[in-house]
């Protein structure tokens, strides 16, 4: 492994462990349904290519928007770029008594939210993740 490639891995490791350290009690939190409302953007850094995702979401009616960063290694950005297209749902936590605070967690958009995310693509007129039609 080259020089740059180890501080890569390093710089991934590093964000890893400090999001899961960071996601402590997010589970709890309540969810809500979110919709990306820009095409994914691939940013390059010193660390590498970080995909941000630009997205909005309703608490008790009040709009709130928030952007998700998503370092990525070892090609994984263009995974990410295609999950997260433009008028993608997908599901937020939200901070109590915070509604501007959310944040993504991949446990909440596994194998048993797939179901909840078509049909909240469904109800939205939008076929399996695209823009409405």
């Amino acid at each position: 492994m080259g020089g740059q490639a180890l501080i890569r891995f390093l710089a991934y490791l590093f964000k890893s462990i400090w999001t899961w350290s960071a996601s402590f009690g997010v589970g709890k939190w309540a969810t809500a349904d979110a919709v990306v409302t820009g095409d994914p953007v691939r940013v390059e850094g010193f660390f590498g290519a970080t995909v941000e995702i630009v997205y909005s979401y309703r608490v008790e009616g009040e709009l709130y928007t928030g952007l998700h960063e998503e370092l990525a290694f070892m090609g994984s950005d263009s995974e990410y770029m295609e999950r997260f297209t433009k008028g993608r749902t997908f599901v937020v936590r939200v901070k109590p008594g915070e509604p501007e605070v959310s944040v993504v967690r991949d446990d909440d958009q596994g194998d048993g939210i797939k179901k909840r995310l078509e049909r909240i693509d469904e109800l939205h007129g939008r076929d399996k993740g695209l823009a409405p039609k």
